[in-house]
């Protein structure tokens, strides 16, 4: 939280999932983040304070806003003003499986990459971010379009992935009753109300050959993700897979974007130039990005 427009509309989203958690009995407790550092603070740069306001204005403006969320459900206000990458690595409570909901401002006020906060965090801490565009106005229900992207390499999930796939599952819980009429137009209606709404996605360019759908398919499945939700896959040829992704959103009407980061796999700027990376800035849906696992280290006896 930092008073913008941006920040805002992340906690109004972040509202609207609570709200969804607690209506199906589902423990949920919003936590406040506020990032102010020193200016003299290795990640100064990437927590800039907004126009008009000083730290000061800023916690005072944090606590009121807190204390009246606190009247809804369980709410708590942390500040990091100190030592930002210790303090913020160690946030995360333990035994817990926060998701992390931040809001990405316009890119006209967007820092460069370097600075970029999406990019900190997603290197600090092994939580999912769900990352929600300025321009996205939280909605009233919770997304129910999924699209879940695979570059087709095999990863490594933290243990807080498994807060994601319980989210998933609790946002497509379908309590419909469907009806079958006469005639053809009904059945094709019930069909098309059947077919899953949460899609596995790949992009493939000129320098891969299409992937088997069985090997796509056995990926999904082993990313774990998506749990037992229904779905299907989706694949496409395009020279950029970020153009093609964005392109198979569109497609698919998704509303919420899953992949995992390769922060690891492609350290300092390599990540910051990566399509993961480029899709956490431009991606016109809220994005739930999860960073992948450190290797495991073996150690050798004597």
């Amino acid at each position: 939280m930092n008073g913008s427009a941006a920040a805002d509309n992340a906690l109004a989203y972040a509202l609207m999932l609570i709200r969804h958690l607690r209506s199906h009995q589902q423990p949920a407790e919003l936590r406040l983040l506020a990032v102010l550092p020193a200016p003299h603070d290795a990640a100064a740069a990437h927590f800039p304070l907004p126009p008009g306001l000083s730290a000061a204005q800023l916690t005072a403006r944090l606590h009121t806003q807190a204390a009246a969320l606190a009247t809804q459900g369980p709410c708590r206000l942390t500040l990091i003003t100190r030592d930002v990458a210790t303090e913020l690595a160690r946030c995360p409570q333990p035994g817990t499986t926060d998701v992390l909901v931040v809001g990405r401002p316009p890119a006209a006020d967007a820092p460069g990459p370097a600075a970029h906060p999406l990019f900190l965090l997603c290197r600090l801490l092994p939580n999912p971010l769900l990352v929600v565009p300025a321009a996205f106005a939280a909605p009233a229900e919770v997304p129910t379009r999924l699209a879940l992207d695979t570059d087709g390499q095999a990863v490594r999930l933290p243990g807080s992935a498994r807060r994601v796939t319980e989210l998933l599952l609790s946002l497509r819980q379908d309590t419909r009753v469907l009806y079958l009429g006469s005639g053809r137009t009904a059945a094709a209606r019930l069909l098309a109300q059947l077919v899953p709404s949460t899609v596995g996605i790949h992009v493939y360019t000129a320098d891969e050959a299409l992937p088997p759908p069985a090997a796509l398919l056995a990926r999904f499945a082993e990313i774990g993700l998506l749990g037992d939700l229904p779905h299907t896959l989706h694949t496409a040829y395009h020279a950029s897979v970020e153009e093609g992704i964005l392109q198979l959103l569109r497609a698919c009407d998704a509303d919420l974007l899953l992949f995992v980061a390769r922060q690891r796999t492609l350290p300092g700027e390599q990540f910051d130039t990566s399509t993961g990376a480029r899709l956490m800035l431009r991606s016109p849906i809220p994005t739930l990005v999860v960073p992948e696992a450190a290797p495991v280290r073996w150690l050798r006896r004597a």
